[in-house]
């Protein structure tokens, strides 16, 4: 799944969450790499495409 394909709900709350995790590095390290950003941007978009592929497990007491 490509981030495109995700729910408008989920793109929106994914890049609040970006940019949110970007202030915090900042704020922290006073700069930020551009791998790090990186990682950190994959990490956030396969947090969400995961979140909302995820298939409920039968058995595990979530109805």
């Amino acid at each position: 799944m490509k981030f495109e394909e995700l729910s408008e709900q989920s793109q929106e709350a994914a890049r609040e969450v970006l940019v949110y995790t970007l202030k915090k590095e900042i704020d922290s390290r006073g700069d930020i790499a551009s791998n790090r950003a990186k990682y950190l941007t994959h990490a956030i978009r396969n947090s969400f495409i995961a979140l909302e592929t995820e298939q409920p497990k039968r058995g595990s007491g979530e109805d």
